[in-house]
């Protein structure tokens, strides 16, 4: 998991960055997220994404976005995921040095009960 990560803008474009790909470790995921800091507003959004390994391109297919839990934790709880996953980060800074701080909590793996 990605702990602690800062993300600082050099310029005042739209900037998508992504986690590496890991493995899912259940069909079903509750993911985490705490924004420690943040100058960034609204413009700072997170996104998990999951693909199988023999799919083409790096993009994947969205699996859900986080939303607001309490106070600066955020959570999505995405269903059905393929055999990878990861985070999509878009931000846009109003200003060039804006930026984020934030971490991801270890996922809650479950599988739909039959």
């Amino acid at each position: 998991m990605w702990m602690n990560t800062q993300i600082i803008a050099l310029d005042m474009n739209t900037n998508t960055y992504y986690t590496p790909w890991f493995p899912r470790g259940a069909v079903n995921g509750m993911f985490l997220m705490e924004q420690i800091q943040s100058t960034l507003g609204s413009t700072f959004t997170v996104s998990v994404s999951t693909k199988n390994r023999e799919d083409e391109g790096s993009e994947g297919s969205s699996a859900g976005s986080f939303a607001t839990l309490s106070g600066s934790f955020k959570e999505v709880t995405c269903t059905d995921l393929k055999e990878l996953v990861r985070f999509k980060i878009v931000t846009r800074a109003d200003s060039v040095g804006q930026g984020a701080i934030f971490r991801f909590l270890p996922p809650t793996w479950y599988d739909t009960a039959v």
